[in-house]
C-alpha cells in the first residue's frame, strides 16, 4: 500500500536587498500562472521590504512594493493573498492598511486605517480570500478576524482577547480550507484554532511544547487542497503537517541544498566559499530557522518561507512503499 509523505525538491534564494534574492521572507504565494511571489520583510533598520517575483526555476522577473508610505509602497508588510482575478493584497502592520496590486505589480488601491472600529486595524497580519472573493484579515492586536469586501468595506468580525476557545492572544496566520472554513495560527496561545465560515469555533489543534503536535509560537497555517494542514512552528524551527482530523502526519525540519543563486555567488567569490567550507556548518545550514509561512501548489509542491535563512525551501508530495 502507499503512504503519503514529503521529499525535498530544491531551494530558491540568497540574502539580497534587491533583485534576485530575499531578506527575511515572511510570506510566499503562487499566482494563477505558477509564478512565485515572495514577501521580504527585512529588519527594522535597512528598509528593505518588497514583493519579488520569480519562476520556480529561479529566474528573477521583477519586484514592487518597496519601502515608503505612499500608495503602492509598504513599510512593515506582513502577508499576501491573491483573489480570483490575480489581484494581490498585502497587509502592512505599521501603516495598518492593505495595498492592492495586479499581478504585474501595478498599484490598484489602498484601504484601512488604525483603530478598533469595524474596518479599522491594529497591526493587520495574516490575510486569506474565500471562494466569493471576500477578504479575511487577522487583526493582530485587536485579537479578531475581520471579513471585508474587495474594496475594504466591513462585513463582519469575530474573536476577542483571551485563552478560551474562540479567543486569541496575538493571532498571526490564517488559511481557508476548501469549504471556506477558517484556520488561525493563535501565536501566543501556541495553538491553531478552526472556525466555520461565519466564525463559530469548531476545534483546537496543538498546545505549548516541543513534541509532535505541540507548538512554540506558530506563525503560519496553510490548508492544502487535499485537507492536509501545515503549521509553521516558528520558534521550534520546523513545519508540522496534520491530517484534517488533527492527527500528526509528519514534521519537516529543513533539508536545504545550495540554491542556484547561492552556488553562482560562491563560484565567483572563492574567498566566501572558503569561509563556508572552513566553518563546516553544513548540517545546520540545511535546517529551518524561523519558518514563517507555507504555500502549496495544485501539483503537489510545498513552499516554506525560511525567514531567517533568506530562502524558500521546496518539498513535494511523494509515495513511500510500506512493507509488512
Amino acid at each position: 500500500m502507499g503512504l503519503e509523505h514529503f521529499s525535498y525538491s530544491h531551494t530558491i534564494g540568497i540574502a539580497s536587498f534587491q533583485g534576485r534574492g530575499f531578506m527575511n521572507p515572511v510570506d510566499v504565494r503562487l499566482d494563477s500562472k505558477g509564478l512565485l511571489f515572495v514577501l521580504s520583510r527585512s529588519n527594522a533598520g535597512n528598509k528593505d521590504v518588497r514583493v519579488s517575483v520569480q519562476t520556480l526555476e529561479s529566474e528573477f522577473l521583477y519586484e514592487f512594493g518597496r519601502w515608503g508610505t505612499e500608495p503602492g509602497q509598504t513599510t512593515h508588510p506582513t502577508a499576501m493573498a491573491f483573489d480570483s482575478d490575480d489581484r494581490l493584497y498585502v497587509t502592512d502592520e505599521f501603516m495598518h492598511n492593505v495595498n492592492v496590486f495586479d499581478r504585474e505589480g501595478k498599484f490598484l488601491d489602498r484601504w484601512g486605517e488604525f483603530g478598533t472600529g469595524p474596518g479599522q486595524f491594529d497591526r493587520p497580519s495574516g490575510i486569506a480570500i474565500d471562494s466569493e472573493d471576500n477578504i479575511h484579515i487577522v487583526d493582530h492586536l485587536n485579537a479578531r478576524v475581520q471579513k471585508l469586501s474587495r474594496d475594504g468595506t466591513f462585513i463582519s468580525s469575530f474573536g476577542a482577547s483571551g485563552t478560551e476557545p474562540g479567543q486569541f492572544n496575538f493571532p498571526w496566520g490564517i488559511s481557508l480550507d476548501g469549504e471556506d472554513g477558517i484556520w488561525i495560527a493563535d501565536w501566543r496561545n501556541d495553538r491553531v484554532q478552526r472556525f466555520t465560515p461565519s466564525g463559530e469555533f469548531v476545534s483546537t489543534l496543538g498546545s505549548s511544547g516541543h513534541n509532535d503536535g505541540q507548538f512554540d509560537r506558530p506563525s503560519g497555517v496553510h490548508v492544502a487542497p487535499n485537507g492536509d494542514v501545515f503549521v509553521a512552528d516558528w520558534r521550534n524551527n520546523r513545519v508540522q503537517v496534520f491530517r484534517e482530523d488533527g492527527a500528526h502526519a509528519e514534521t519537516l525540519n529543513g533539508d536545504a541544498t545550495l540554491s542556484k543563486w547561492c552556488q553562482e555567488f560562491l563560484d565567483v567569490n572563492p574567498e566566501q566559499a572558503g569561509w563556508r567550507e572552513n566553518a563546516g556548518l553544513f548540517e545546520e545550514e540545511k535546517r529551518f530557522w524561523r519558518p514563517s509561512a507555507v504555500e502549496t501548489s495544485d501539483d503537489g509542491l510545498v513552499f516554506v518561507a525560511d525567514s531567517c535563512r533568506h530562502r524558500i525551501q521546496i518539498y513535494r508530495y511523494a509515495q513511500a512503499l510500506v512493507t509488512a
